[in-house]
């Protein structure tokens, strides 16, 4: 699962630099995709690599409050950074895309980002990724999929809605990382207590404030667009 992961961060990227180059040389460098565009969706991939490819993985497998350290640079970072790249406009200059329409429904990708996290910290699902390389590449799969559709609706549609579903994440994260920092015994095999407490907290406090964090910046820009 290693090289399948590796191969598909490394297709991604030669995909969309490839799509990059071919816009920049018919419309000119930084046109219809800004270098901080380019920007973004580069620190994303790095975060992409860093949590499912570096020694952080190797250190997940033995600590949970790096594992959740590791979920959240997938579902917090990474993700809204790789949207922010505009990678469906760099890819469909190599080959032709168009996102299904379902997946700009806000209260859609909001409900499938929320199912995957409460589902896969589940005791039984979160175990049966520890046991199977597999179903750890599958939770992986599922948190970063579910959030990049999560986040493609908030960046394409930066209205009510999108301030809606950025406090209502905050609200169930925050209150699965409650569960866990304040549960009497641990939830999953192979970890003390303490550590799933320190997990807990992770996701709720540090992970938490990206929501409010993202909300308050497009308020901001509907304040500055009314000033106008």
């Amino acid at each position: 699962m290693h090289a399948l992961t590796l191969a598909l961060i490394a297709l991604a990227a030669l995909w969309y630099a490839a799509g990059i180059r071919r816009l920049w040389r018919r419309a000119g460098p930084g046109r219809g995709i800004a270098r901080a565009h380019a920007a973004s969706f580069s620190a994303g991939i790095a975060l992409l690599a860093l949590a499912v490819l570096s020694p952080l993985h190797e250190a997940a497998e033995r600590l949970l409050w790096v594992h959740m350290v590791q979920h959240e640079l997938l579902m917090v970072l990474a993700a809204p950074l790789l949207v922010l790249g505009r990678p469906m406009q760099a890819f469909a200059h190599v080959v032709p895309l168009r996102l299904p329409r379902l997946f700009s429904d806000p209260l859609l990708a909001w409900s499938v980002h929320a199912l995957a996290i409460w589902l896969w910290h589940l005791p039984r699902a979160f175990d049966a990724a520890l046991a199977s390389e597999a179903w750890h590449f599958a939770q992986h799969a599922c948190f970063l999929a579910s959030a990049l559709v999560f986040w493609w609706t908030i960046v394409a549609r930066p209205d009510l809605a999108a301030v809606i579903s950025l406090f209502g994440t905050m609200v169930y994260t925050g209150a699965l990382g409650a569960l866990l920092a304040f549960a009497r015994g641990p939830w999953y095999a192979g970890y003390a207590l303490d550590d799933q407490q320190l997990a807990g907290v992770i996701m709720w406090v540090p992970a938490g404030l990206a929501y409010p964090a993202a909300a308050l910046f497009i308020t901001s820009r509907w304040l500055r667009r009314s000033a106008a």
